[in-house]
């Protein structure tokens, strides 16, 4: 098994090292401008210092932006087209129905569920604890935060955020960059 190069080491990377070691996995270098003493590996400035040969691609990055999720997005697409593979990291601690259809990039942390039928395109962020129901298709680069809930057979489009703790019922259609905030927000 190739060694996993980290696209971004902030928050988000943190639960991609946690869902890659605990599958038995391992990140050899990460891609960021800072140097960063949580993860101890390869420190690479930018992405032009690294080949395919050097390992698949985990993007580390966040979003909760359609902005900065298109941004992420096309990183990845760009990495892609460099002959990267970017192959699904999946928490062992969720559920992924073995018909479901999971492209490049994805990333599926710990307690989050994935029911049969469920489409997610390329870079989809499907967070801690989210659940994506049967026959809906997640756009690529969206990104389902914790505690969120798409039901059966809704249609999310490219670069959404749906916000922690948001249902979206049965049968919705999200068009491409929405930002649906949290269901409920303390800012103290």
């Amino acid at each position: 098994m190739k060694s996993h190069i980290l696209l971004g080491a902030g928050g988000h990377a943190k639960s991609l090292v946690e869902a890659i070691t605990a599958s038995g996995g391992k990140v050899g270098a990460y891609v960021d401008p800072k140097v960063c003493s949580w993860i101890n590996c390869r420190h690479v400035l930018d992405e032009s210092q690294i080949e395919p040969e050097d390992g698949v691609l985990a993007i580390g990055l966040g979003g909760i932006s359609p902005a900065k999720l298109a941004t992420r997005l096309e990183l990845l697409n760009v990495m892609l087209a460099r002959g990267f593979e970017a192959p699904p990291v999946i928490h062992p601690a969720s559920y992924v129905s073995g018909n479901a259809s999971l492209a490049p990039g994805t990333a599926i942390l710990a307690g989050a569920v994935v029911q049969p039928g469920v489409k997610l395109g390329t870079g989809v962020i499907i967070n801690s604890g989210a659940i994506v129901e049967h026959d809906s298709n997640v756009g690529a680069g969206s990104h389902i935060a914790p505690g969120a809930i798409i039901l059966g057979n809704c249609k999310i489009g490219t670069h959404c955020f749906v916000g922690a703790g948001t249902v979206i019922v049965q049968e919705k259609i999200i068009t491409n960059d929405s930002l649906i905030p949290a269901l409920h927000k303390f800012s103290g």
